[in-house]
C-alpha cells in the first residue's frame, strides 16, 4: 500500500515517540510499502522506499504551531495519492489515528488541579488550539480508526469522549531489538547508575527525582544520575544545585545513541506526570536496564514489580517512594540484578516493531 504517515517530527534524534515514528515507518518500508512521511522535520536516511513531504510550520505561537501543521499537512495529503491516511500527531481527516501524546483534557486536569487555574488555562489559545483539534479527532466521522499504545490510554479515551469503543484497538509499542540490545561490557563499579531520558523534564517527572536523590544522600548508597534529552536544562541544574545534588547529576543533552546511555545504567527512572506508553521504558528494558516509573505511565501494564522495575503512584510523595525504591533496588545481590536483566530484555523481546507494524497494518487493511 501507498501510505501516508503524518508526525510533526520523526527520526532517532529526538523524543520517544520520534523514534517510534522513524522505527515504524521503516519497518512498513521493508515489508515493502511505499511511505510518505508529512513531517516538519524528518532523518533522511530512514529507508529509501520512504519519502519525507516536508509540512510548514508557523513559529509564533504554540497555538500557530499546532494549528499551522495540522491545516498545512492536510494540504499536502491533497498532492498525495495514498491508500491509507495514518496519523501520529493531531491532524484529521484521516483513517487512523494513533495516541502518541497525552490526551490533552486529562493532562490539563493533572497539570492544573485547581479551578480557578483550570479555568484560566482553558482559555489559553495554546490549550484552547489542541483541544479543538483533540475533540474532532475523537469525532467519529473524521477518524476510521484510533490506535491506542496501552489499555490506559484507551480507558482515558472512552471515559471523555464518544468514540465506539469498538474502533478502538490496543497496539502496544514496538521496540528495535537489533539497535536496543544489553552491552557486553561488564558495569564494574562502587556507585548506582541512573538514567533519565525525556524531551519534556518537567512532565516527565525530572524534579520528583533530583527530590529522591536529596532524600538518598543520607544513605550508604552512592547515586549518579544522567539526564538525557534536549529540553532547557537551567531551571533543573538549579533546583538540583539548591538541594544539594549538584554534584550527582550530570545534564548531556540530547543523543542519537540513547541506547548507549541505557546500556551503562543500572536502571532507567521515568516518573512521569502522564504518558500513553513511553517508548523509553521499552527501550530500556530492550538494553537489561530495569525500569522505574508510574502508574500513570501505560508502558507500566508490562513492568512486572521487583522481576523488571518497579511502579509508583505519581502524588505527593513520589520522590519518597521513588528514594525507597531506588534503595531497595540498591540493596540487591548482584544475582538479583543480573535476573532482573534478563528478565528486562525476555519481556522486550515480546514487543518487537515488526509485530507492532504487522499488528498495525492489519488495522489499516481492514478498514
Amino acid at each position: 500500500m501507498k501510505i501516508a504517515v503524518i508526525r510533526k517530527e520523526c527520526g532517532y534524534g529526538r523524543g520517544g515517540a520520534e523514534r517510534y515514528c522513524a522505527n515504524l515507518c521503516r519497518c512498513l518500508a521493508e515489508l515493502g510499502h511505499e511511505i510518505y512521511i508529512l513531517a516538519v522535520a524528518c532523518d533522511q536516511d530512514l529507508h529509501s522506499g520512504i519519502r519525507h513531504v516536508p509540512v510548514a510550520c508557523s513559529g509564533l505561537t504554540s497555538a500557530a504551531r499546532n494549528r499551522s501543521f495540522h491545516k498545512n499537512a492536510q494540504k499536502a495529503l491533497e498532492q498525495l495519492c495514498v491508500d491509507r491516511v495514518y496519523a501520529l500527531s493531531r491532524s484529521y481527516p484521516a483513517d487512523a489515528f494513533r495516541v502518541s501524546d497525552p490526551l490533552h483534557c486529562s493532562w490539563m486536569n493533572i497539570r492544573y488541579p485547581g479551578r480557578v487555574r483550570n479555568f484560566i488555562e482553558h482559555c489559553n489559545p495554546r490549550h484552547r488550539t489542541i483541544l479543538a483539534l483533540e475533540k474532532a479527532i475523537c469525532n467519529p466521522d473524521n477518524i476510521g480508526v484510533i490506535i491506542t499504545n496501552s489499555d490506559l490510554a484507551k480507558r482515558q479515551l472512552l471515559a471523555v469522549y464518544s468514540f465506539p469503543e469498538q474502533r478502538v484497538k490496543v497496539v502496544y509499542n514496538g521496540v528495535d531489538l537489533v539497535k536496543f540490545a544489553p552491552s557486553e561490557v561488564r558495569k564494574n563499579r562502587d556507585y548506582l547508575q541512573l538514567v533519565f531520558v525525556a524531551q519534556d523534564f518537567r512532565r516527565k517527572g525530572l524534579s520528583a527525582i533530583l527530590k529522591a536523590l536529596a532524600l538518598l544522600k543520607s544513605t550508604l548508597y552512592d547515586c549518579r544520575l544522567q539526564v538525557v534529552g534536549g529540553d532547557e536544562q537551567q531551571p533543573f541544574r538549579a533546583e538540583a544545585e539548591n538541594l544539594g545534588v549538584g554534584h550527582m547529576v550530570e545534564f548531556v543533552g540530547a543523543s542519537k545513541a540513547v541506547e548507549e546511555f541505557y546500556q551503562r545504567a543500572d536502571m532507567l527512572v521515568f516518573p512521569t506526570q502522564s504518558d500513553p506508553f513511553a517508548n523509553v521504558c521499552l527501550e530500556a528494558m530492550a538494553c537489561g536496564c530495569p525500569v522505574l516509573t508510574t502508574v500513570q505511565n501505560g508502558a507500566a501494564e508490562i513492568v512486572e514489580e521487583n522481576r523488571t522495575g518497579y511502579v509508583v503512584e505519581n502524588s505527593s510523595d513520589t520522590a519518597a517512594r521513588i528514594a525507597e525504591k531506588i534503595e531497595r533496588f540498591a540493596g540487591l545481590s548482584i544475582q538479583r540484578r543480573t535476573d532482573m536483566i534478563q528478565a528486562c530484555r525476555r519481556m522486550a523481546e515480546q514487543f518487537t516493531i515488526e509485530r507492532n507494524a504487522l499488528e498495525t497494518l492489519e488495522i489499516l487493511r481492514q478498514l
